[in-house]
């Protein structure tokens, strides 16, 4: 039996939105999971935009993973909770407000988000903005409408940082869930994206501290890679920088063997050659 379905480390998935998938071909991702022996999915558009417009879709969404033994691992939400435009912000908050009421219905507690940039051309690129009061006053204002909600329904709202986001470092991670003590609120387990170019040089030292750090408040994991310029450059393939990753999976096996591994950033035609690569890696950790 292939690990991912016996619950045996690692516990292997992908990213639903990275299938190439049409709204209405819920059949074809399982069968696509299937296929490749994954046991897990994050759920992101346009599949979960679908699920959201017709609630009345849930209970089918949920059995038919059920009987092919899938889990949802999370609703990848993902809006910029700093956005300039406060009408686009309004808008981002309502839908992650949706994702958090409609995600125990579909099987899973967490939706997860970015923080956001205040850059007023992409929402993935930076902003001198983004380290003042102003962007960390605004993200707390967003989470002090989302919290709520996710409290009310049972769910966990899971934040990424991103070297190019408000939340950009460790340290901000940490001031940010210290300000937010509760339960409802945790994060995914992303080392890739603290890794700029300005730590590459300690790359080990730095991701060892962050998931020592945060060891307990991580509810999945992403599996990718960094480049040799950093992550605000690209963060591609599994196996395709120069991420320390020996260490990050060998803490996964040892630390929290029951976090769902998610790829990213990898196509239909790579997750053969991925699983592959991070099968080796993860046999070496045993």
């Amino acid at each position: 039996m292939n690990a991912s379905l016996s619950g045996a480390w690692p516990r292997l998935g992908t990213m639903a939105h990275e299938l190439d998938l049409s709204p209405g071909e819920a059949e074809r991702l399982v069968l696509l999971l299937q296929h490749f022996g994954l046991g897990a999915v994050q759920l992101g558009v346009p599949l979960l935009e679908e699920v959201l417009a017709q609630k009345e879709l849930i209970s089918g969404w949920r059995a038919r993973l059920e009987a092919a033994a899938l889990s949802l691992v999370a609703i990848g939400g993902y809006r910029n909770l700093v956005a300039p435009d406060a009408t686009k912000r309004r808008v981002h908050i309502a839908f992650l407000q949706r994702c958090l009421e409609l995600a125990p219905l579909l099987g899973t507690a967490i939706v997860a988000t970015e923080t956001g940039t205040r850059n007023r051309e992409s929402e993935w690129a930076p902003s001198p903005e983004n380290q003042g009061r102003e962007a960390w006053e605004t993200l707390c204002a967003s989470l002090h409408e989302l919290l709520p909600v996710a409290e009310q329904h049972g769910a966990i709202l899971a934040v990424e940082g991103h070297v190019n986001h408000v939340i950009n470092t460790p340290e901000r991670l940490a001031r940010l869930l210290e300000q937010f003590p509760t339960p409802h609120l945790q994060v995914v387990l992303d080392p890739y994206n603290y890794l700029g170019q300005d730590v590459l040089s300690r790359k080990e030292q730095v991701v060892a501290a962050f998931l020592r750090q945060f060891k307990d408040r991580f509810v999945w994991a992403h599996l990718k890679d960094v480049n040799q310029q950093g992550a605000e450059s690209d963060t591609p393939a599994f196996g395709q920088g120069i991420f320390p990753q020996q260490l990050y999976l060998d803490f996964l096996r040892r630390e929290r063997p029951d976090l769902p591994l998610i790829l990213e950033h990898v196509s239909v035609d790579q997750i053969s050659g991925v699983l592959q690569q991070v099968r080796v890696v993860a046999g070496a950790s045993a």
